[in-house]
């Protein structure tokens, strides 16, 4: 088992150094998640009542957008290096989704992480034990779409923008979901249900149609 999961692994290893050394996760995403939750505070106003009520939409919001970013550096780094091709010839498709998949899961856990913690300690904002478990489960299927769509469009001129136009609307089932599901006085069980049909559908597609993408 180990053997067999030994490629991906190395893969989201790889990526997660290569983000975490300067491209767009450290570099980009971190202060975009710093700076949309600031401003944030600033436009809902001084009502403290307002601003925690926003708190689990906007933690959502945040890593929506921070996913269009991320998209970009999907196989960015292996392009730039003149090694897509040969990776592509020595890790099987299935090794290398599952190992992009977990390395982008990772900083976008991180990056919900980091805005509930924002609007928690800014907005008082409530976390429930449903909102911890949203997280990761909502990111998963996320991370999913953003590896596929980011393969996808990774040689396409003016890709920035036409990742924000697929991204955002295939990631808005995470951001509902995550967001009823954080929400105190709702009950979340339906929610988080919806979370997981979500990832099971999106790793489903991005499963079928990764070989045919790494072939154009």
């Amino acid at each position: 088992m180990v053997a067999r999961w030994s490629p991906a692994l190395r893969v989201a290893a790889r990526d997660v150094a290569v983000e975490a050394s300067g491209r767009e996760a450290a570099t980009a995403v971190v202060p975009f998640v710093i700076a949309a939750v600031l401003l944030a505070g600033l436009g809902f106003g001084p009502r403290p009542d307002v601003l925690a009520a926003v708190g689990p939409g906007l933690s959502w919001l945040v890593v929506l957008f921070a996913a269009v970013p991320l998209a970009r550096g999907v196989a960015a780094a292996e392009r730039a290096e003149g090694c897509w091709d040969l990776l592509r010839a020595f890790v099987s498709p299935t090794s290398l989704l599952a190992g992009k998949v977990l390395a982008l899961w990772l900083w976008l856990v991180a990056a919900w992480a980091l805005s509930t913690a924002l609007t928690v300690g800014l907005f008082n904002a409530p976390v429930t034990a449903a909102a911890v478990l949203a997280g990761p489960l909502g990111t998963l299927g996320l991370a999913g779409v953003t590896v596929t769509f980011g393969t996808a469009l990774a040689s396409a001129e003016g890709r920035s923008g036409l990742l924000a136009v697929l991204l955002l609307p295939a990631g808005l089932p995470a951001l509902l979901a995550g967001t009823e599901a954080g929400t105190p006085d709702v009950a979340p069980l339906p929610w988080l249900a919806l979370l997981l049909a979500y990832d099971l559908v999106t790793l489903a597609v991005a499963w079928a149609v990764f070989p045919l993408l790494l072939e154009e």
